[in-house]
């Protein structure tokens, strides 16, 4: 039998065996979370079962999924919750000018978490998904959280190597110094084909009432130099809204 982990706790296998669920398989096997989560496979079974009993997994043919109480609970108050409400109206309106990508996102740690998307089918290509992730040092949106962040996180953020998605795609972070103090300077992000080459990544910074960029509003088009410059006055007009929605004014913070 494996032993445990010396200081690992009953509240830390909890959170592996919900960390083991991704946006790519929402139902495992307990045999399939055993094996992700490292932890003994009788004691795995147990926790497994009183989730199912509280709620927080569901049975489901095949394994099991996470719950809708789990669900519940992540929502009651949640600061993303609450962001993303005073960001809906917003970005509907810039969705139905630009109808393509419409993306809301926070940092998290050294990656980009999206917690909204508006689309429509015939859009460009997207990876991203809401409750997804991509490393911050590859997208428009993280380059603009990185830009306005504290020291610390920028250099966690640009001591990640991009992966590489396109030929396009930054092989180093060694000239991104310069990169963040443009979009600091621009007060906009932009990424041409780097995780699609026919995509291009515009992000615009989301402020609270003390002027913290706290997310990023972000939009995916054809990377064709013409319609991400046509579209940039839009993305900036709804992060702007969303901002004086938060309490952010201008003028206060000039």
């Amino acid at each position: 039998m494996k032993r445990r982990t010396p200081g690992e706790t009953g509240l830390s296998r909890v959170v592996k065996v919900l960390e083991s669920f991704d946006v790519g398989r929402s139902t495992l096997t307990r045999a399939e979370i055993v094996r992700r989560t490292g932890l003994p496979a009788a004691s795995t079974y147990r926790l497994i079962n009183e989730l199912i009993d509280v709620g927080f997994l569901d049975e489901e043919d095949g394994g099991v999924r996470t719950g809708v109480r789990l669900w519940e609970l992540a929502s009651r108050e949640s600061r993303t919750l609450s962001l993303r409400n005073t960001a809906l109206p917003f970005m509907e309106d810039l969705q139905n000018v630009i109808r393509q990508h419409t993306q809301l996102s926070v940092l998290d740690g050294v990656d980009i978490l999206y917690i909204e998307r508006l689309s429509v089918p015939d859009a460009v290509v997207n990876i991203t998904r809401v409750a997804g992730r991509l490393p911050a040092v590859i997208t428009a949106p993280g380059l603009v959280m990185a830009a306005f962040a504290e020291q610390a996180t920028q250099d966690a953020v640009l001591s990640t190597a991009p992966p590489r998605y396109t030929s396009q795609t930054p092989t180093s972070t060694a000239d991104f110094g310069r990169i963040l103090a443009e979009v600091r300077r621009q007060d906009y992000a932009r990424t041409d084909g780097w995780i699609d080459e026919s995509v291009t990544g515009v992000g615009v910074p989301i402020r609270d009432d003390k002027g913290a960029v706290i997310a990023a509003l972000s939009v995916l088009l054809p990377n064709d130099g013409k319609t991400p410059r046509m579209a940039l006055p839009a993305v900036r007009m709804a992060g702007a809204g969303i901002s004086r929605a938060l309490g952010w004014s201008s003028i206060s913070s000039s």
